[in-house]
């Protein structure tokens, strides 16, 4: 399995017959991979989590020729022969792609992926957003909000997870990281959505994780997960 890291929430899985594609967002087109996905001749999922315009780029659509999208229902994508439509706690198999939404406590949903014997999480906007100066009500809403969904995956034997890292968050900023991984734990750990503030792999490396964290140092980068 190849992880190429794209910007900010965006990645990319490499398996052997499917490419999946989440959040892919350009910020100007100054990141596209879209050209090179035609040349790999496999099954192309391109995953939105919700329609916040650093999440979801409208280039994905001049490949819906030959790509199947799987959207959020927040997300209108106009005119697509091959999508899929879901909202939170919905459960459906596209071919051979069996996926499962979670409801995000911002927009959307979050992800859980299974084909090829992988099972993939990528958690959109679903984060424990825990900010310093919001009210205590606030602050744990957000904490039971997002307790209650991550503890829907508990059994599940995840080979990767895609979870925010925000470093907006300050010294929150792994608090979803924490609880997910102690509640439900994965193979690969790759922090999302840290706003090129590449030293959150670090960060997430100090705690009890170590080799578990995908380190990446820049945009597109690609690691290899055994």
């Amino acid at each position: 399995m190849n992880i190429t890291y794209l910007h900010h929430s965006g990645v990319m899985v490499e398996l052997q017959q499917h490419i999946l594609l989440f959040d892919y967002y350009t910020e100007g087109g100054r990141y596209d991979v879209l050209q090179d996905l035609a040349k790999k001749q496999k099954d192309i999922f391109i995953f939105v989590s919700h329609a916040h315009a650093d999440h979801y780029d409208s280039r994905i659509l001049a490949w819906k020729d030959v790509a199947h999208y799987v959207v959020s229902d927040d997300v209108a994508l106009g005119k697509v022969a091959h999508s899929t439509t879901m909202s939170a706690h919905q459960k459906k198999t596209v071919q051979d792609v069996a996926i499962q939404t979670l409801q995000s406590n911002d927009e959307g949903v979050a992800f859980l992926v299974k084909t090829e014997g992988k099972t993939i999480y990528h958690a959109g906007d679903l984060n424990w957003w825990h900010w310093n100066g919001e009210s205590d009500t606030f602050n744990a809403d957000i904490a039971n909000s997002y307790r209650k969904e991550i503890d829907l995956l508990k059994g599940e034997q995840i080979d990767v997870a895609f979870v925010p890292v925000d470093p907006r968050l300050e010294d929150k900023l792994c608090w979803a990281a924490d609880y997910f991984m102690e509640t439900v734990g994965a193979g690969t750990l790759m922090p999302i959505h840290f706003w090129k503030n590449f030293g959150v792999c670090q960060a997430l490396q100090t705690k009890a994780y170590g080799n578990t964290v995908a380190v990446i140092t820049k945009e597109n980068e690609t690691v290899c997960i055994p």
